[in-house]
C-alpha cells in the first residue's frame, strides 16, 4: 500500500506537470497568433488557483521562453543585424528598425503593465473584439486592393525609424490583457504597408526583446518566482513553450506564403474573435 502522504505527492506532482504543460503550450501557440497569450495564461493560472495579478506576473516571465525559440529560428536575421555594425545594409535596416522599437516598447509598456499588475480585477474581452473587428477591416483592404501583395518586400518602402517606432508603440500596448502583441504589431505593420510575410517576420523579430524585457521587468516586480508556482511546473512551461514556439512561427510563416494575404487575415480575425468569447473571470 502507498502511504496517503506519499499518494498526495505524487498527485501534487502530477498536477504541477499538468499545469506546467497547459501554461506552456499556450505561450508556445497563442504567442505567435493573434490572440493574447497573457489571457489565456490568466485564465488557466486562475482556475489552477492563483490571484489574477500572480498569474499575470507569471504570464509576463514565461515570455522568456518563446523569446528563446524566436532567437534560434531568426538567428540569421540577428546575425544580419550584428553585421550591420559592419556595413551590412540590410542588417543596418533591420537593426534600425529593432532599436526604435525597443525604445518606443520600452516607454509604453512598462507603465502599463505595472498598473495592470497593481489593479487588475477582470479580463476584459472588449479589446479582442476590436482587434478582431481591425482585422476585418484589414482583409476587407486587401481582397479589394491586392496593392499589398509585394508592397513590404520593396527596401524603398521600409522606413526603420518610423516604422520601429509605430510598431513598437502598438507592441507596448500588448502590456494589456486582451491585447495580443503578435496581433497588434503585425496590423500595425500591414498598416504601414508591409506584406503579410514581412509583417509576421518583423513582428516575430520584435518580439524577442520584447519578451526578455517582459521577463526581466517581471523579476524586478516581483524576484521570488518560485515562490509564485512549483519549479517543477515552471520549468515544464518553459521547455514546453520553447519547443512549440518553433513549430508555431514555423508554420506560420508557411502559411503566410501559401495564402492571399486577405485569406491570412480573415483566418487571423476569426481566431481572435473567438477567443473574445471566452468568458472572463473574476477573482
Amino acid at each position: 500500500m502507498i502511504p496517503a502522504l506519499t499518494r498526495e505527492r505524487v498527485l501534487k506532482g502530477y498536477e504541477e506537470l499538468l499545469l506546467g504543460v497547459a501554461a506552456g503550450s499556450a505561450q508556445g501557440v497563442f504567442e505567435w497568433l493573434p490572440v493574447s497569450s497573457k489571457t489565456i495564461l490568466l485564465l488557466i493560472f486562475y482556475l489552477a488557483g492563483l490571484h489574477p495579478s500572480t498569474a499575470y506576473l507569471l504570464s509576463l516571465f514565461l515570455n522568456g521562453s518563446t523569446a528563446a525559440a524566436a532567437i534560434a529560428y531568426f538567428r540569421r536575421d540577428i546575425l544580419k543585424m550584428v553585421r550591420g555594425l559592419a556595413g551590412d545594409e540590410e542588417g543596418v535596416r533591420l537593426l534600425k528598425f529593432i532599436l526604435a522599437s525597443i525604445i518606443a516598447t520600452g516607454l509604453a509598456a512598462p507603465p502599463l503593465a505595472l498598473l495592470v499588475a497593481e489593479s487588475l480585477e477582470h479580463l476584459d474581452r472588449l479589446s479582442m473584439t476590436l482587434v478582431g473587428a481591425l482585422y476585418i477591416i484589414m482583409s476587407i483592404l486587401l481582397w479589394r486592393g491586392g496593392r499589398m501583395k509585394d508592397h513590404g518586400n520593396r527596401a524603398e518602402n521600409f522606413r526603420p525609424y518610423r516604422d520601429g517606432l509605430l510598431a513598437g508603440l502598438a507592441q507596448g500596448l500588448s502590456a494589456l490583457p486582451g491585447i495580443s502583441r503578435s496581433g497588434i504589431t503585425i496590423l500595425a505593420l500591414l498598416a504601414l504597408g508591409k506584406s503579410p510575410q514581412t509583417a509576421l517576420r518583423l513582428s516575430f523579430i520584435m518580439s524577442i526583446p520584447a519578451t526578455i524585457g517582459g521577463s526581466a521587468y517581471m523579476l524586478l516586480l516581483n524576484q521570488e518566482i518560485t515562490g509564485l508556482i512549483q519549479a517543477a511546473a515552471l520549468i515544464t512551461a518553459t521547455a514546453t513553450a520553447a519547443a512549440l514556439s518553433l513549430i508555431a512561427i514555423a508554420a506560420l510563416l508557411r502559411a503566410s506564403q501559401k495564402l492571399k494575404p486577405h485569406m491570412l487575415t480573415t483566418i487571423m480575425a476569426a481566431i481572435t474573435l473567438l477567443t473574445a468569447l471566452i468568458p472572463a473571470q473574476n477573482p
